[in-house]
């Protein structure tokens, strides 16, 4: 007798198909932390999970001015796909899944809108492109009455962390977004020294590119 597998398990067996992804950091990223099947990315946890003692952070705190009303930074916000706004001399486009749909969909895929519970995987070039880090990070919630989007830094990168893309309309009509970070990894010298300037480097790339999608970059 042969045991036919239900759709869905059959689904979450699918191999992941590596030829899509165009960074060979990502590619090992992937490799390195077991992540070979559609299943294997319900198994990811990040940093958010269970108590977390904030004390033991460092933070990261970086303002942008949009010459835009709320509303419409907001659902730029929401709408703008990963691949666009990983897109730069900084930030590359890896893959994504989403826990809602057990999906992956790599770049020239339709991504779809911002939703709570998706992971993205990105590659990070640095120093002249002499170096590139994966990392990969979990939309864990979005708050539509205070305008906010928090992010989580899931296991296996370099650091453990959170981040929130914060909305504020100011008195002249035009919408400040604040990037705060809260990081940590196993080197003293990074969260010092690198982390801060490259990090406001690459978040700077990022919401620019919300502005170009918005026109007033």
């Amino acid at each position: 007798m042969v045991n036919v597998l239900p759709p869905e398990a059959e689904l979450s067996n699918q191999d992941l198909d590596l030829s899509k992804i165009r960074h060979e950091a990502v590619k090992k990223f992937i490799r390195n932390n077991g992540l070979h099947k559609l299943s294997d990315f319900a198994r990811v946890i990040h940093s958010c999970e269970g108590e977390v003692n904030t004390e033991s952070f460092h933070r990261h705190l970086k303002t942008f001015l949009f010459k835009a009303k709320i509303a419409d930074v907001w659902a730029a916000y929401k709408t703008i796909g990963p691949v666009e706004t990983c897109n730069g001399s900084m930030l590359g486009f890896g893959l994504q899944y989403s826990r809602r749909n057990n999906k992956i969909t790599y770049h020239e895929d339709d991504h779809g809108v911002i939703d709570k519970g998706q992971i993205v995987i990105l590659n990070l070039k640095m120093f002249w492109n002499l170096v590139n880090l994966a990392v990969g990070h979990e939309i864990t919630e979005i708050n539509e009455e205070e305008k906010f989007i928090k992010m989580c830094y899931i296991e296996g990168g370099a650091s453990k962390g959170w981040q929130f893309i914060r909305l504020k309309e100011r008195e002249d009509g035009f919408t400040e977004v604040m990037h705060e970070t809260f990081y940590k990894s196993k080197s003293d010298f990074r969260d010092k020294r690198l982390y801060p300037m490259l990090h406001g480097l690459i978040i700077s790339e990022f919401h620019k590119n919300v502005q170009k999608k918005l026109g007033i970059a």
